[in-house]
């Protein structure tokens, strides 16, 4: 399998696909709010994003503003409790929220802005990394909402390469040909990352709908 070969028919597929349109991502506004951050991408993974996460983001970065730094956030959570902060009972999701809590009080990490910079440096990326269910995946999508250009390979991705035909090996394998795809289109990374989850994310509420009718 030749990459070059793969980003070519993910080219043709992106050109040639009449009801794929590509949409302009917006900026994250939360991104300076610690509590919403974390509570973005620890719940992101396997759950309905429009009607489950978001809501619980958006709560945390209206209710909770002294949240948007690691002092303010471990001062509400031993309030109130991590589950009624998150609004959420799962004990794998909680647990997940505390390894990372555990690791910023670890690395005197006190904001988003403080974590994006950590996370340059090769080693702290490892180190993030190797906490328990935190991947690839998750910390790309940290940086997506931190603006960097990049994308995050979630079901989403991979279900449009398979529509695609696209032979990919791995999660990194996957990115690069969508990121490569993106540059020779001369698109946002971040902008065809949106637009694919828009499409797609759009396509299966059609998909449920006509199945349920």
């Amino acid at each position: 399998m030749s990459q070059n070969n793969e980003i070519n028919k993910l080219i043709n597929f992106i050109e040639n696909h009449q009801d794929f349109n590509i949409i302009i991502s917006n900026s994250c506004f939360y991104n300076n709010h610690l509590g919403a951050v974390l509570t973005d991408i620890i719940l992101q993974a396997g759950l309905n994003y429009r009607t489950v996460v978001l809501p619980r983001v958006l709560r945390v970065y209206n209710e909770f503003y002294s949240a948007n730094n690691l002092d303010g956030l471990l001062g509400t959570i031993n309030e109130i409790g991590l589950n009624n902060f998150l609004n959420w009972q799962n004990e794998i999701k909680l647990n997940r929220f505390q390894f990372v809590l555990d690791y910023l009080v670890d690395n005197s990490i006190q904001t988003t802005n403080e974590l994006h910079k950590h996370l340059t440096i090769d080693m702290n990326l490892k180190s993030f990394l190797s906490i328990q269910g935190i991947g690839n995946k998750t910390l790309d999508y940290f940086f997506k909402l931190m603006n960097v250009e990049t994308i995050t390979v979630d079901r989403h991705i991979i279900n449009f390469l398979r529509q695609a035909n696209i032979n990919y090996y791995n999660y990194h394998s996957a990115k690069k040909i969508v990121e490569y795809a993106a540059d020779i289109l001369d698109i946002s990374r971040r902008d065809i990352d949106y637009s694919i989850w828009n499409y797609m994310s759009n396509n299966s509420i059609q998909r449920k709908l006509e199945f349920e009718f």
